[in-house]
């Protein structure tokens, strides 16, 4: 039954980050890696507000946990996806756009995990 709970919640959060990415595509806006870094920074946000908002809930159903947080957000959040954009960058010789895009990253995604973590403490 875990192994189900994760792989449902899994084809759920790689079908959003697909469309989030698809729609920077459709945008024509392709000469950075935005879907995936918002895709980064929301997941992020998502973890950090879930896994907070899960405990202080005394939410410790299992199942809840492993469908969203493995699940969803584990198939969401694309830092594979993130090392070969980066790869990519530097491939190109975009030596700057690849470190704006790996600062960016990290950065804006460790913010977003502490904003969602505030926000949940908030709601209590």
């Amino acid at each position: 039954m875990n192994i189900l709970l994760i792989a449902i919640g899994g084809a759920i959060g790689a079908t959003l980050r697909y469309t989030i990415i698809r729609f920077f595509f459709y945008l024509n806006i392709v000469t950075f890696p935005y879907g995936t870094l918002v895709v980064n920074i929301a997941g992020s946000f998502l973890i950090g507000f879930l896994a907070f908002w899960l405990v202080n809930r005394y939410l410790h159903n299992e199942a809840v946990r492993l469908f969203l947080i493995i699940g969803v957000l584990g198939a969401f959040t694309t830092f594979s996806s993130f090392s070969l954009d980066t790869l990519h960058l530097l491939l190109q010789n975009r030596y700057f756009a690849a470190i704006l895009y790996v600062l960016s990253n990290v950065l804006l995604c460790i913010i977003a995990a502490f904003l969602g973590m505030l926000i949940a403490k908030l709601g209590k």
